[in-house]
């Protein structure tokens, strides 16, 4: 399983390269939501770069496109270029293969800027609702993260559907430590959202609409781990039937 410690590692490590990225943003560097999904996501490779705790070697992976990203039906998953975007900018995956404990799952997250005691324009409040309701259309493990020259606040896209107001950092706090914490140990996360290796991820960022993905991978330490078995499908408990839900894997 994922010990404690190692997620605790691993989650503070990624708070410190988005607060390098808050940093880039109060210097100028990071303009526009798409650019800071790309800051991010080049922040969050350079961090984990050659990174290891106690029981786990991590491993990143990146895609970042640019208008080349392809349209999707809201119901139906199908590519079509006159239907509105998903709402995410970002697709954020996690693959685990650990002694007894194996996981892939993700999150899709809408990055929005917005600083502390200020309150979003009409235009845009409205711009934002449609983008969470476009996310959680696709799934529940939907975030908006909330960026200012303080910080990163995540947001998570039902709260922010849930409130009438447009000065969201006054919904409950929720620090990014936190919630790198909680993806790792999965509290957080979709498994039917996934991606197996660069490409996957690269698919994964073009099905979902997204400005750019990140995948987090993680392995034992030590050399001789024999590798995972296959998946093999699970079968559903006689007399029940497993709800139908769009899936944005990659294997």
């Amino acid at each position: 399983m994922l010990e404690k410690e190692d997620a605790e590692l691993f989650a503070a490590k990624l708070a410190g390269a988005t607060a390098r990225v808050v940093e880039d943003y109060a210097d100028g560097d990071v303009v526009h939501e798409e650019p800071f999904s790309d800051q991010l996501c080049g922040r969050l490779k350079e961090t984990l770069q050659d990174f290891q705790t106690p029981n786990v070697r991590w491993q990143v992976n990146v895609a970042v496109g640019g208008e080349d990203a392809g349209r999707l039906r809201m119901r139906s998953l199908t590519k079509h270029k006159e239907e509105p975007r998903f709402g995410a900018d970002l697709v954020m995956v996690l693959d685990l293969k650990l002694r007894g404990y194996s996981v892939r799952k993700g999150l899709l997250a809408q990055s929005k800027k917005l600083e502390v005691g200020d309150r979003m324009s009409p235009a845009e409040w409205r711009r934002l609702r449609g983008q969470c309701e476009a996310m959680i259309d696709v799934t529940p493990a939907s975030m908006v993260l909330l960026y200012s020259t303080s910080g990163v606040m995540p947001v998570s896209a039902a709260a922010v559907l849930a409130y009438d107001h447009r000065d969201l950092h006054r919904l409950v706090r929720y620090d990014m430590d936190i919630f790198y914490k909680d993806f790792a140990i999965c509290w957080l996360g979709d498994p039917l959202i996934k991606a197996t290796d660069s490409a996957a991820l690269e698919a994964l960022r073009i099905l979902a609409d997204a400005r750019a993905a990140v995948r987090f991978a993680g392995v034992p330490r030590e050399d001789d781990t024999p590798e995972r078995a296959p998946d093999q499908p699970s079968t559903p408990r006689p007399g029940r039937t497993r709800p139908r839900r769009r899936i944005l894997g990659m294997d």
